[in-house]
């Protein structure tokens, strides 16, 4: 069969997710987990799902969580195990998923596999170091390509289950604008230029007011005309410059409050920070104002779609939970009333 990167917006655990990480380097710091065998914290469709297995993927649920800087791990927890409930979740509609792929009679193509395994090799210094790596996280190349070829056809799976998504209308992304509207509003904004004047934290008194007459001076060169730009590159040429557009609650508050009572072009009295004492431009501002409709749509339109397509992959995944024998040994990982 012909397989397509997934476009759902749903989470897949890579069953060898030690192997995931090793693309970015970020290898597990703790011992090999004998993962086959232990405590048995549930079955699905007969087939054990071992205590050790829905750590590990917890783990990865939460490295992966605070790597895309969502929140933080302990947040990601969310006051207890609901991290392991899902990763239990995860591990059994992954099972569920395989075998309907298997049921199907489909097979990931060896040729992709083959690429993928080279793209891992290529992030290591050469081949015996990427075996040597493999090796010490107890993995094998024949668990890895099993592993990719595992994810590959669940890819392929979800793709097809979220291409049966109702499609947007251009009814449904007016509808979401105008029941949104909030979600739409630009905040004021203002841009700045400045000059800084360094200080340590223990700068004396005298290194104090001696940045502070050197501030007042470039400041009163500004006022009389002087190129600001050119008194950056004079006074402060690597701490100064552009500081870009921002909206309040973007910069540190001594700084941004005295920025947004300024005028376009108003030239600050010398402003004390952690950094040192600042001369400030305002060289431009934006109003707050509404996102007209055009602008949004197409990300209105992306949003709803990818929303709809995890819907369905969500129904369909609790269609195949609904029909499958999982029996938890473990009761902390029971959701809702799926319990046996």
């Amino acid at each position: 069969m012909s397989e397509k990167a997934s476009a759902v917006s749903v989470p897949k655990l890579i069953l060898t997710a030690a192997i995931a990480i090793a693309v970015t380097l970020l290898f597990f710091s703790c011992a090999k987990k004998e993962k086959t065998s232990g405590a048995i914290a549930m079955t699905v469709n007969g087939q054990a799902v071992t205590a050790a297995e829905v750590d590990e993927a917890a783990e990865f649920f939460q490295r992966q969580q605070a790597q895309m800087a969502f929140t933080s791990p302990d947040q990601f927890l969310d006051g207890g195990g609901s991290i392991r409930r899902a990763a239990a979740r995860q591990i059994a509609a992954n099972i569920l998923l395989l075998a309907e792929a298997a049921r199907l009679g489909w097979r990931a193509d060896s040729a992709r596999i083959d690429a993928a395994v080279e793209r891992f090799i290529a992030q290591f210094p050469d081949r015996q170091a990427f075996l040597s790596q493999l090796s010490a996280m107890g993995e094998s190349m024949e668990s890895m390509r099993k592993g990719i070829e595992e994810e590959f056809l669940l890819d392929s799976l979800l793709s097809k289950v979220g291409a049966t998504a109702e499609a947007v209308s251009d009814e449904d992304c007016r509808k979401f604008y105008d029941a949104n509207a909030e979600r739409y509003k630009e905040p004021g904004m203002a841009r700045a230029s400045h000059i800084v004047f360094e200080l340590e934290q223990t700068a004396s008194d005298s290194q104090v007011r001696e940045a502070m007459e050197k501030a007042k001076a470039a400041a009163a060169k500004a006022r009389g005309g002087a190129d600001f730009n050119a008194l950056i590159k004079e006074l402060s040429p690597t701490s100064g410059g552009d500081v870009g557009w921002f909206k309040r609650g973007d910069l540190v508050p001594d700084l941004e409050r005295k920025i947004f009572s300024m005028k376009k072009g108003d030239i600050s009295d010398p402003i004390p920070s952690s950094m040192g004492i600042h001369i400030i431009k305002k060289t431009d501002e934006k109003e707050p104002g509404q996102i007209d409709y055009k602008e949004a749509e197409a990300a209105i339109r992306m949003g709803l779609a990818e929303r709809r397509k995890a819907e369905r992959v969500n129904a369909y995944v609790d269609s195949l939970m609904g029909t499958a024998d999982v029996k938890y040994m473990d009761t902390t990982l029971v959701m809702r009333d799926t319990a046996r």
